[in-house]
Order: C-alpha cells, then sequence, then structure tokens
C-alpha cells in the first residue's frame, strides 16, 4: 500500500464520516422541530378547549332563544298599549293648541 492509496482512502473515509454527521445533524434538527411544532401546536389545543369550555352549550341557545321569543312578545303588547295613548296625548296637544289664550 502506497501513500496514494492511504491518502484517497483517507479521503473517502473523511467523506463518509462528514456524510453521516450531516445525515445525523439533519434528523436531529428535523425531531428538533417537529418537536417544537408539537408543543406550539399543544398549547393551541388547550387554549382553543379553554375557549369552548366556556361558550353556551344547545340547551343555553334554546333557553336563550325563548327568553328572546318573550321579549318580542312583550314589546309587541306594550307597542299596542302606547297605541291609545299616543292618540291621547295627540288630542290633549291639539285641544292645547287650539284653546291658546
Amino acid at each position: 500500500m502506497n501513500l496514494e492509496q492511504l491518502n484517497f482512502s483517507f479521503t473517502a473515509m473523511q467523506w463518509v464520516v462528514l456524510t453521516v454527521i450531516g445525515i445525523y445533524t439533519w434528523l436531529t434538527n428535523r425531531q428538533a422541530a417537529s418537536t417544537q411544532e408539537l408543543l406550539v401546536l399543544r398549547t393551541r389545543i388547550v387554549a382553543l378547549e379553554e375557549h369552548v369550555r366556556h361558550l353556551p352549550d344547545q340547551t343555553a341557545v334554546t333557553d336563550l332563544l325563548g327568553d328572546m321569543k318573550a321579549v318580542r312578545a312583550e314589546l309587541s303588547g306594550m307597542k299596542d298599549a302606547l297605541g291609545p295613548l299616543a292618540r291621547s296625548l295627540d288630542r290633549i296637544n291639539d285641544y292645547l293648541l287650539r284653546e291658546k289664550t
């Protein structure tokens, strides 16, 4: 084995070691990125679960819908009751305007 063959095998060994280190680094960084992304996703999921926990459920929405219908019915009843009062007020206003002394 001469010096030329020894130099070639040393260079080839350097490339093999460098390639293995490169692949190991790439896999390690990829795993670290996946771990970081997983941590971000878990944080987001926990925040969403906390937000959803405070949202009303179907029964609460149904109860609110019934309450809104009751308020709408009361308002329409008040509108009907205020009609005659508005006419009486118009008559009083007309009387006062006519009877200015």
